[in-house]
């Protein structure tokens, strides 16, 4: 039911389909209007009708109250009589106290139960005097509601009658007024879009009010131009895809899932060997099996753009037309269909062949390289190996040199001591001998203090190969370097010690009184300095020891170019004991070196 009605709606022009709003509105709209008046006219009737009865019963109970007293009917009669033609009366009923009905005047109109008003009023007596009032009977009005209803009815006929006369006029003018105000030029507007749209770009609709078919014919001009405007650049764009296109140096293609060529541009004719684009699509159309891509590959590739959804530096083999294998790099998106799997592929060909061959070169290259560079590890490994054994026998070399060291000094020190302390007690014991002021004794003079020189320069080489001090302890033992290097060198050196005694084990307090000795060697050959600091800090984390000095410095670089085997004794040195050494210097402004013995190899006591 709904489905007819509704394409029937649909069928019918737009001013059609505003007169039957109209209509169905202004008769809503009257109908209601209509309803309310007469409904509003009706109860106005029958609230008159009542207030009449009540009107009625109230003036026979003050006027019937003196013939009710007497009793006189005719006077009784005469008064309903006065009123019983009335069309609206139906009965007047007087009754009396203790005698029943007195008087009953009918009317002409036949009253339905339902069709009437009733009203009943008692009749009071007042006596002269001061007596009471005394009702005597009463009074019951009945009014039929015919007459108001009847013209209830007309008045309804005549506001209908008005009504249908006011929509009738008021749909003519409404009708005249759309159909010029409206009809008119929306069918000029439909006249100018039927142009448009069928590529009169030009067309433009005329403006001829101010009102919203006026804004909507300025709009459709603006999407005109807009349109024309699009469509030349759309035509510029078509224009410029298509020298791409033509022109790219690139096979660029469409292929569907059977295999056929739709589209192919000049550079991949001529990647395949053909001599023009529609050479290879008719052999793609007319020879199936002998298209560019073969039914296995051309299944691949829109599996993987079923997954995918584009294929992204897909490199294949491709066979020109001359039969001749080449390489090609593939790049390309999925066109869908209407059942959401990719329809087409778009795709885009780049010969990489050569490149190809280049990697495989490559690769031939690196396999050679990767074999040079196995075996240049395995040198290195062997270097380092033959390194690291040098490094352990340097350690032990330097071991051995100190313990030789320690044993020279010990024996010159109890041997060549020992016989040069009995020499002096024996020269001393030959001065008592020898006469004073004699030549004897002068000579004798002369041998003692030879004697003392030569064990002055006995403890000198004892302290050198082995200081006596290193047996109390490494900081005793820089002491007493740091006041024999101010002495022989004559430039001011200072020891400062922080946190407790650092023990060390006999191999590493020795290896780090080297290093020191080392580098106030070099202050005095090379620093031209005036002042040395030798500072040993012993912490949780281990010990650091830091050899300062305010001389020239020195180009680190240089040095190390310049093989100084003093630096790398040092270094040799700190690597023997896991130390860490550093020395910050520069031209102009001092040294200083920094050795860094870890925890694990320190404990204070």
């Amino acid at each position: 039911m709904r489905s007819p009605l509704r394409h029937a709606l649909r069928s019918l022009s737009l001013h059609t389909k505003l007169m039957v709003a109209l209509v169905i509105l202004v008769a809503l709209v009257a109908g209601t209007s209509a309803f309310v008046l007469v409904e509003h006219s009706r109860e106005r009737r029958l609230a008159e009708l009542e207030e009449r009865a009540t009107r009625i019963a109230e003036l026979f109970s003050r006027s019937l109250a003196q013939p009710l007293w007497n009793v006189d009917r005719g006077a009784i009669d005469n008064q309903l009589a006065a009123l019983a033609p009335n069309p609206e009366v139906a009965q007047f009923t007087v009754t009396a106290v203790g005698y029943g009905i007195v008087s009953n005047v009918k009317g002409d109109q036949r009253v339905d139960p339902d069709d009437r008003v009733v009203r009943v009023k008692a009749i009071e007596y007042d006596p002269p005097g001061d007596a009471p009032r005394e009702k005597i009977g009463e009074i019951r009005v009945v009014l039929t509601k015919a007459v108001a209803r009847q013209a209830i009815s007309g008045a309804r006929r005549t506001i209908l009658a008005m009504t249908a006369l006011v929509v009738a006029a008021l749909y003519a003018a409404t009708f005249l007024l759309l159909k010029r105000m409206v009809r008119g030029p929306i069918n000029r507007l439909e006249e100018m879009v039927d142009r448009i749209s069928d590529g009169d770009l030009d067309a433009r609709c005329a403006v001829e009010s101010g009102d919203e078919l006026g804004r909507l014919a300025t709009r459709v001009n603006a999407m005109a131009d807009r349109l024309r405007l699009s469509t030349e650049s759309l035509r510029e764009s078509e224009r410029k895809y298509r020298g791409i296109v033509e022109n790219s140096l690139e096979g660029i293609f469409l292929l569907d899932r059977s295999g056929r060529l739709d589209e192919a541009n000049p550079a991949m004719a001529e990647l395949l060997g053909y001599g023009a684009a529609t050479d290879l699509i008719t052999t793609a159309i007319s020879e199936p099996g002998k298209g560019p891509f073969s039914p296995l590959q051309i299944g691949a590739l829109f599996d993987i753009l079923s997954v995918q959804g584009e294929i992204a530096g897909l490199e294949m083999q491709l066979k020109r037309l001359d039969g001749k294998t080449i390489w090609v790099q593939l790049n390309g998106r999925g066109l869908d269909g209407n059942d959401g799997r990719p329809r087409c592929l778009e795709g885009l060909l780049t010969d990489v062949t050569a490149r190809r061959h280049a990697l495989e070169n490559l690769r031939r290259h690196r396999d050679q390289l990767e074999l040079e560079v196995s075996e240049r590890k395995r040198t290195e490994g062997e270097l380092l190996a033959s390194r690291e054994r040098l490094q352990q026998l340097s350690v032990h070399l330097e071991a051995i040199r100190e313990e030789e060291r320690k044993r020279i000094a010990m024996e010159i020190h109890d041997e060549l001591g020992q016989l040069l302390t009995a020499l002096k007690m024996d020269l001393s014991l030959l001065k008592m001998q020898l006469a004073a002021d004699s030549p004897a004794m002068h000579k004798a003079e002369e041998m003692r203090e030879l004697l003392e020189k030569t064990i002055k320069i006995v403890r000198n080489v004892v302290s050198h190969l082995r200081p006596a001090a290193l047996n109390f302890g490494l900081a005793s033992a820089l002491e007493w370097l740091a006041e024999d290097f101010s002495r022989h060198t004559q430039i001011a050196c200072h020891f400062h010690r922080e946190g407790p005694e650092p023990r060390l084990a006999d191999a590493r307090a020795t290896a780090i009184f080297r290093i020191v000795q080392e580098s106030l060697t070099n202050v005095a050959r090379h620093a031209n300095a005036s002042r040395v600091d030798v500072t040993l800090a012993n912490g949780q984390a281990g010990i650091e020891l830091i050899v300062s000095d305010n001389g020239r410095g020195f180009d680190m670089v240089a040095a190390r170019a310049g093989y100084s085997y003093g630096l790398q004794g040092m270094a040799e040195r700190a690597r023997s004991i896991d130390a860490q050494l550093q020395i910050e210097t520069e031209p102009d402004s001092g040294s200083v070196v920094r050795l860094s013995v870890q925890d694990d190899s320190v404990t204070a006591h």
